[in-house]
């Protein structure tokens, strides 16, 4: 039986057809549904991670970084609800995306994790995205890939 349904949004289109076929879930199972957005980490050489001239660039990116998340998830939300969905939850992630994905889905018990594909790897005959594949090699819950 799904009790919980995850749905990850980038605001993508691949993900904005995740979060209504999510939603529509929710609706015919009439589960609660919680909304992801995860904020990737910046890939910077160490020394100037540590470096505390960078400080303030961080803490301005992390800013702007939550700003949009919290955008995203307020436009997810809005079309969840015109979808019908009724017990909506929304989360700012933060890290590798798969592994944020995994991880909240294992902490809150979530019963199936909704993800959109964009087929961007560089091999061209994957059709699935790096994260969606990724994300299927760490968790145990069932997923959804939608295209």
């Amino acid at each position: 039986m799904i009790k919980k349904i995850l749905v990850a949004t980038d605001a993508s289109a691949a993900s904005s057809r995740a979060v209504s076929f999510a939603a529509r879930l929710s609706v015919q199972h009439e589960t609660e549904l919680l909304i992801l957005n995860v904020i990737r980490d910046m890939q910077l050489p160490k020394e100037l991670r540590e470096d505390p001239s960078f400080e303030s660039f961080y803490n301005t990116r992390d800013d702007l970084m939550r700003q949009a998340a919290d955008r995203i998830l307020r436009y997810a939300k809005n079309q969840a609800r015109k979808e019908g969905a009724k017990k909506i939850q929304t989360a700012i992630g933060s890290g590798d995306p798969a592994t944020s994905i995994a991880g909240f889905a294992r902490r809150r018990k979530i019963d199936l994790i909704v993800v959109g594909t964009r087929g961007l790897s560089k091999d061209k005959t994957a059709w699935m995205g790096s994260v969606s594949r990724k994300l299927l090699d760490l968790t145990e819950v069932n997923c959804l890939v939608i295209r």
